[in-house]
């Protein structure tokens, strides 16, 4: 009896961690066949490139989880950045919160208008975003045109570029420890707070939900809401990164968005994922992209070994995810 509930938590934590495991095998293949790759320095790097991909793979996290999609994820980054561009630069003199506080307004507000488009008119929320991504970026080329804002105040760029100190060749850097906090929260505020749990509930059940008494269309409405908040938090952060802001920014983030949240976990029925499985996801895009530029491999071939790794890793949780909730059944049933 006892062997046999060892062997059940074996194969539950097997299950459970399928984003690590696939981390750990990519991240070993990489090791070998690649010179230097564990190295200090190209760790910190990879780290840091995965900072800004978990941010809009939580935003996507939070939509996905209420059972829908948000397309509109980099058109968000692009306008609301855009909007408050002349404020974020240096020579502005404007204090550096007004910009930060406007840009994550705006964010809310077209993610409000997803959120909206979804529970009162009815729209598919695939239909409904990929219309507001397309609106959203015609916006800020309308705003800003051809132009770029380039010069970002000191105080924004250093949240995105600095760096703390170093541990041997490791660098510390603040983006770093900027995300890590924000995922603590995201995942407190998901699985702690009474939203956060509603919004896994609706997901993974709408009609249950609505019979439980949530509102369910208030859930989705808040999803997109936060996924908008996000999302602009993000546009700050690259912005302040590449020191510049134009309405080109982020046309394929939505993509990356998806493919982060999937292979961390997330499924698109709704109601199943995880803020450190987004993280994991993001780590794998970047371990794979570093390790590939560390082999020199062309980026035709990058681009197609990258698709590659998302179908296996998603179809890996999706069938590792599929055994746990079978597990779960034997084990329920034998209790």
């Amino acid at each position: 009896m006892k062997s046999s509930k060892i062997r059940l938590g074996i194969k539950s934590a097997l299950y459970n961690f399928s984003t690590l495991w696939i981390l750990l095998v990519i991240l070993i293949f990489f090791s070998v066949t690649g010179r230097g790759f564990v190295s200090g320095g190209n760790i910190s790097n990879i780290i840091n490139q995965a900072s800004f991909l978990c941010i809009i793979g939580v935003a996507q996290l939070i939509v996905i989880l209420a059972g829908g999609v948000d397309l509109s994820i980099g058109s968000i980054m692009a306008l609301s950045t855009v909007l408050c561009g002349p404020m974020f630069l240096a020579k502005s003199n404007t204090f550096f919160l007004i910009p930060v506080l406007l840009t994550l307004l705006f964010g809310g507000l077209v993610g409000l208008i997803n959120g909206l488009m979804v529970t009162k008119l009815k729209i598919p929320a695939f239909l409904a975003t990929f219309a507001v991504m397309y609106a959203a970026r015609g916006a800020a080329w309308l705003y800003i045109g051809k132009g770029v804002y380039y010069g970002i105040n000191k105080s924004i760029r250093y949240w995105a570029t600095g760096c703390l100190f170093n541990i041997g060749s490791f660098r510390v850097t603040v983006p770093i420890l900027v995300v890590l906090l924000f995922l603590v929260i995201m995942s407190f505020f998901l699985k702690k707070t009474i939203l956060g749990r509603e919004i896994y509930f609706t997901g993974a059940n709408k009609t249950a939900a609505c019979f439980a008494g949530i509102p369910a269309h208030n859930i989705i409405i808040w999803s997109h809401v936060l996924s908008g908040l996000i999302s602009s938090f993000a546009g700050i952060m690259y912005v302040a990164r590449i020191n510049a802001a134009d309405a080109n920014l982020g046309v394929t983030y939505h993509f990356d968005a998806i493919s982060v949240a999937l292979i961390g976990g997330a499924v698109f029925s709704g109601g199943s994922g995880s803020v450190w499985g987004v993280a994991g996801g993001a780590l794998i895009i970047s371990i794979i992209q570093s390790g590939m530029n560390n082999l020199r491999v062309p980026t035709e071939l990058q681009t197609a070994f990258l698709g590659l790794v998302i179908i296996v890793a998603v179809f890996l949780n999706q069938y590792l995810q599929t055994k746990q909730m079978s597990l779960e059944d034997k084990q329920i049933e034998k209790a």
